[in-house]
């Protein structure tokens, strides 16, 4: 294991000196199955604050690709907004299609993200396909359109895409949305579907909702039970729960059950809850049913105090019941959180990745360098149950 600075682990990308913002953060991994017998062929994408020597330039999400299952990367690509004359410039997910779906082959790599303006006055989660492996991509749809880019009282934008297969074979889209307060809802996670593989959309069904125009259910991510189950989880900003994680599961992945309901928090028995930047996981790793990984921003402890281990614990159970026995285990890659470096943007988002035998498990997430910067920092180690 590398170490090096604020993390263990390796260097994705690291920002120019004078990278406007964050620099980088909010990274996202998907294995191309279906193109890769082995599963060894990943690609990795994350939002990208300039170059900073061109501030015209408009935003877009890089891609990289790791042919040894994300050990070693290369730059690879670049996914450009082709629709609004804005740039692609928050949030990016990738999903390679498992089978046929509408217009496209297994195999097919959608991602989404939110294009914005500069000013950002709007905010559009737009779909766009690759059909060669994510070397070339094209826009197919919008899922959803918002107000400006501020989660503030006044503002209805839209966040955080994630998609999925529902049981029936048809795409999820699932968002975070501010677009319902005058309903009572400060923001809430929802979701639409397609039946063509994300020309068209569905109405919105809400996910978690909480009617008190305070707590805000956001930032969801969806993983596939070996029953079948689907499993959500999601945070919860707001003045109750602090960005505390949560879990629902659903038999289909379009019935959540009632928006109302939050589900369990992702906390140990002690009262140990991971806060904000959720990412859930299946292994096949830990038991005979494998085991769910979740990560998170922050380790908390009772008194919403920062934990020990906070940037160095992921949280696990093989409860799949009901999903109150969870145990914290050392994650791959191990960081200086948020607190620890006083920089909001560290941890934003921290996926993960399994080998396809369970014996590895890849992370990725931002991590502080110097100034107010983040490189995109990855890891991979096998873990002890």
């Amino acid at each position: 294991m590398t170490i090096d600075g604020n993390r263990t682990g390796n260097a994705l990308y690291m920002p120019p000196p004078d990278a406007p913002g964050a620099g980088a953060m909010y990274p996202r991994v998907v294995r191309l199955d279906c193109d890769d017998a082995e599963g060894e062929t990943l690609l990795a994408t994350f939002e990208q604050y300039g170059t900073g020597d061109d501030e015209s330039e408009q935003p877009y999400f890089p891609l990289y690709r790791s042919e040894d299952g994300g050990r070693t990367w290369s730059r690879f690509s670049e996914i450009r907004d082709t629709q609004n004359g804005w740039g692609l410039r928050f949030q990016p997910t990738l999903f390679e299609l498992p089978e046929s779906i509408g217009p496209w082959s297994a195999g097919t790599i959608l991602a989404a993200g939110n294009a914005i303006p500069e000013d950002r006055s709007r905010t559009k989660i737009d779909v766009y396909a690759s059909e060669d492996g994510g070397r070339n991509w094209s826009y197919v749809s919008t899922v959803a359109t918002g107000g400006k880019a501020v989660p503030r009282v006044g503002a209805t934008p839209v966040w955080e895409p994630e998609f999925a297969i529902d049981a029936d074979g048809d795409l999820v889209c699932y968002f975070a949305d501010e677009r319902h307060r005058e309903e009572g809802y400060n923001q809430l996670v929802g979701h639409r579907v397609s039946g063509d593989g994300g020309q068209t959309w569905g109405e919105e069904t809400f996910d978690a909702a909480i009617p008190d125009g305070e707590q805000r259910p956001g930032m969801p991510v969806v993983t596939k039970l070996p029953d079948g189950r689907y499993a959500m989880v999601f945070e919860i900003v707001g003045p109750k729960y602090e960005g505390g994680i949560f879990i629902k599961t659903s038999p289909d992945g379009r019935d959540w059950g009632d928006p109302a309901d939050i589900g369990s928090p992702v906390q140990t028995e002690k009262g140990y809850q991971l806060t904000n930047g959720p990412y859930i996981t299946w292994t096949p790793a830990g038991s005979d049913e494998g085991t769910v990984l979740v990560s998170g921003k922050t380790l908390r402890d009772s008194d919403r105090n920062q934990a020990p281990g906070s940037g160095r614990t992921l949280l696990e159970t093989t409860d799949f019941s009901e999903f109150d026995a969870w145990e914290a285990v050392s994650a791959p890659l191990q960081f200086e959180d948020a607190i620890d470096v006083g920089h909001e943007t560290v941890g934003w988002t921290t996926p993960l990745l399994p080998s396809p035998d369970g014996d590895r498990l890849l992370q990725l997430t931002s991590t502080s360098v110097e100034g107010e910067r983040c490189e995109i920092s990855y890891a991979a180690e096998s873990l002890e149950f």
